[in-house]
């Protein structure tokens, strides 16, 4: 596979800083085997070289022969050569480059110390070709249950989650370690990690399977400084313990103010749930799940998704050429900003609001317009991209979208911030002209209501504070996973049959 797949380079600065953080130069002065198994174009081993360059210690060929890349491209691995020559005028043995895929093929070293950076890119987002040859090892490691959930939800899981539970299983010493530079989703991401947090991987024999522990001790999350230019993504860098039973809470540094505070982490309720950050363990007596009575079509959602459709779907103003029978009121920041209902948006939902289905081709060809407007874009939303898209097209028709549902249609909707934010202010949205309103993508959370008193007493059992606590100990202020309907899920215990108001 010769493309980069979700290649993130280590500046130089950032690999020492790593190095020096955990005292892993001296552990190679003092015999330690080390391997970057993701190694790009060799930061952190050409770190290693620098930091023995400045505090006057040989470069042996003996050293050398402790430490190991192992990368994908061959280009990286020639580039890296290449650097080493020049800037150190030594030929990096070729015995320690390993031009090889860490997920799929046989690599048989075992080393003291693993580090690196592993590819930043879920799996929805690799390639089709090299989607498909991961499938299985997603399962084997217990990423996903079965192919199937690759397609839904677990779409989501990030490739850096494979690699380490590959590393970690197959690469590693007994009682070995292993430290990188991480998306924090791991730790706190909702049902697609999960697989992550088990905290054990497989090691596949000959004859038989085994699994080993590992367990991380310590995480630093960069809040202010940018590590990598450009990448918009929540991250870290962790040390793990392999063979070793995962315990909490863990030790949690957080960036505040040009200084690392410590916190603790611990998992919201089970094992595998995400993790909540606390600085005192005694917040956590304020943390028991809130109860608040829904009936099972109330689950929180997300908006409607276009799936890359927005120009073809939304509307700054309220069209004249389409039926006001398809048009709704979209969901936008004002409304909590500036306190306004006055649609700022409109989506276009040819849609049954009865069954929340598309409507036929024959049933669209009856409004000339909506007709003409829909066929002008056919190749444009026949070409959308999503194997779960495709799956939905497929059983339905091209002008389909995700994340509509007889629930988009609710009269009443309880609809909060889910994307970015760091306050929960949920608000009630009621129809306009007999048209719901409709949250937008993963921007909005909502949970449908068919009457005004039920929406009211929802919102009211949403304000209690706990809940804004729990989801500022959840560690998504300001990030993408802020409230989105996983979490809000997590944190509610919803009781389909009994009348139970919020409390503790």
């Amino acid at each position: 596979m010769k493309r980069q797949i979700g290649q993130v380079f280590t500046p130089q600065k950032w690999a020492e800083w790593l190095i020096n953080k955990w005292d892993i130069f001296d552990a190679w002065l003092d015999g330690a085997h080390i391997c970057d198994p993701t190694a790009g174009q060799g930061a952190f081993v050409r770190a290693m070289l620098h930091i023995a360059r400045k505090k006057g210690i040989p470069i042996t060929p003996e050293r050398l022969s402790r430490l190991t890349l192992i990368e994908l491209a061959s280009v990286n691995l020639d580039q890296f050569k290449k650097d080493i020559q020049r800037e150190f005028g030594i030929e990096f043995p070729t015995t320690q480059l390993y031009c090889q895929d860490i997920i799929t093929e046989t690599h048989d070293g075992k080393y003291d110390i693993l580090i690196g950076n592993p590819p930043w890119a879920n799996f929805g987002d690799l390639p089709t070709r090299y989607k498909k040859h991961l499938k299985p090892y997603f399962i084997q490691e217990g990423l996903v249950a079965n192919l199937q959930r690759t397609l839904l939800g677990s779409s989501r899981v990030d490739i850096a989650a494979l690699v380490l539970k590959v590393v970690l299983g197959k690469l590693l010493k007994e009682n070995g370690k292993g430290y990188f530079y991480l998306p924090t989703s791991l730790f706190f991401g909702d049902d697609a990690h999960s697989g992550f947090r088990s905290y054990s991987t497989r090691c596949t024999h000959s004859f038989s399977d085994t699994y080993r522990n590992f367990a991380i001790d310590s995480v630093y999350e960069f809040t202010s400084t940018k590590v990598f230019d450009g990448v918009n993504t929540a991250y870290c860098c962790a040390r793990f313990q392999g063979d070793k039973l995962q315990n909490f809470p863990v030790s949690y540094f957080k960036e505040l103010d040009g200084k690392w505070v410590e916190h603790k982490a611990l998992p919201f309720n089970n094992p595998t749930d995400p993790w909540r950050i606390v600085q005192n363990l005694d917040e956590l007596n304020a943390g028991e799940t809130l109860d608040i009575r829904l009936a099972p079509e109330q689950k929180p959602r997300q908006g409607v998704n276009t799936c890359g459709a927005n120009s073809v779907f939304i509307f700054d103003n309220k069209p004249t050429h389409l039926p006001d029978t398809f048009l709704y009121p979209l969901a936008t920041k004002e409304i909590w900003e500036q306190h306004t209902l006055p649609p700022q948006k409109w989506i276009l939902l040819p849609y049954h609001q009865e069954t929340g289905k598309p409507l036929t081709w024959e049933q669209i060809q009856q409004n000339d317009t909506m007709f003409t407007y829909l066929l002008s874009y056919q190749d444009v939303l026949q070409n959308r991209k999503g194997t779960l898209l495709q799956a939905v097209i497929n059983r339905e028709n091209w002008w389909a979208m995700l994340g509509v549902g007889t629930y988009s249609f609710a009269p009443f909707k309880v609809i909060w911030k889910a994307y970015g934010s760091k306050q929960f202010n949920p608000i009630v949205l009621s129809s306009i002209d007999g048209q719901m309103w409709q949250g937008n993508q993963a921007m909005h959370a909502f949970i449908p209501c068919w009457s005004k008193d039920e929406a009211c007493r929802i919102k009211t059992a949403l304000e209690n504070p706990e809940i804004l606590n729990l989801l500022r100990q959840l560690n998504g202020a300001g990030k993408c996973n802020w409230a989105q309907p996983g979490k809000i899920k997590k944190i509610l215990s919803f009781s389909e049959t009994e009348n139970r108001s919020i409390g503790k």
